[in-house]
């Protein structure tokens, strides 16, 4: 299902060599289907941004406790499209999902613009003994695969890395095979909360948004005016205009979150590290500043030992399939 950049499909891939004797680069064990930049901001063409700045700053959980790192096994989805199928795991990232679904014994290939995403991934699929998964670096706008090859293609938080969502949906569709699914997040199921662990949440929950906020104001204090970038509602129109949900999924196995507790130093680590798309275009200088001045007011307001605030993580994760209209 993969494709050579002469056009031709990939057979008994990972035997790299095409018949045309092309051979597929390979980086540190990622392939690479592509050669543009992890980054584009040209105003004047195709914009994306992949996370290469990140890293794995992006998942603070796996981040500070990688030798406990759990990511699940996607069990109920793999019953859902059969065993040993195709899923393109689209904005792959640090690999979570595709190794949760390698896991439960479905063949995935992950795919990133990002070449250091996609390296953590690779080394945390190794941690877990996941096999069949193959890591490969590409765009979004032109997926290195053939039409009609793939039954599952999962999309998390992907489409608003981009300015033109529908031609990546339009991607998406094309290498589906007839009847394939577009895979999105669900809405997470509670598995309830003690009026002690409710209490925990509050509190967290209202120092995590104040302290957040405090850092967005010194930001627009200083008068640094941001990159804007496509968002939800775009990105969510282009699903809608081209899918219609076919079912949901529940207790994917996604990830393990049974009364795990969190820590407000992993919920503000993404904050603290610039660990998100257009954040990542922040001046040092400017977020240094912002950050200091935010530590010293959540010390002032919270003590010493804000980041130990914690929160309970009770619930099971759902996934919707959706169907081309």
């Amino acid at each position: 299902m993969l494709i050579c950049k002469c056009g031709a499909t990939l057979e008994n891939f990972p035997h790299k060599k095409c018949t045309c004797c092309y051979e597929t680069p390979v980086i540190n064990g990622i392939y690479q289907f592509t050669e543009d930049a992890p980054i584009s901001t040209d105003n004047n063409s195709l914009q994306w941004l992949g996370y290469e700045h990140v890293g794995d700053n992006y998942e603070p959980g796996y981040f500070y406790d990688k030798a406990n790192d759990t990511v699940g096994n996607s069990h109920n989805l793999a019953k859902f499209l059969g065993k040993g199928k195709v899923v393109l795991d689209l904005g792959a990232g640090l690999g979570g999902h595709a190794i949760s679904f390698a896991l439960a014994g479905l063949n995935v290939i992950a795919a990133d613009i990002s070449q250091v995403m996609l390296e953590h991934a690779r080394e945390r699929a190794q941690q877990h003994n996941a096999a069949n998964i193959i890591f490969t670096r590409m765009n979004g706008y032109k997926l290195a695969l053939a039409a009609d090859s793939i039954d599952a293609v999962l999309e998390v938080d992907m489409l608003r890395q981009v300015n033109q969502p529908d031609l990546v949906i339009d991607e998406i569709k094309r290498v589906l095979k007839p009847g394939g699914f577009l895979l999105q997040y669900g809405q997470s199921e509670s598995l309830g909360y003690t009026k002690e662990q409710e209490a925990d949440n509050d509190m967290y929950n209202t120092a995590l948004w104040d302290i957040q906020n405090y850092y967005d104001k010194q930001i627009q204090e200083s008068g640094y005016i941001g990159r804007i970038f496509s968002g939800w509602e775009q990105a969510e129109n282009s699903v809608k205009e081209n899918f219609t949900p076919h079912t949901t999924i529940k207790n994917t196995g996604l990830y393990v979150v049974n009364n795990r507790q969190w820590l407000l130093r992993m919920g503000l680590h993404k904050l603290k590290t610039k660990a998100s798309g257009v954040k990542q275009f922040l001046p040092e200088e400017i977020h240094n500043a912002a950050w200091e001045n935010t530590h010293a007011y959540a010390i002032s307001k919270y003590g010493a030992e804000y980041e130990n605030i914690s929160r309970w993580v009770n619930s099971s994760s759902s996934i919707v399939a959706y169907t081309v209209i």
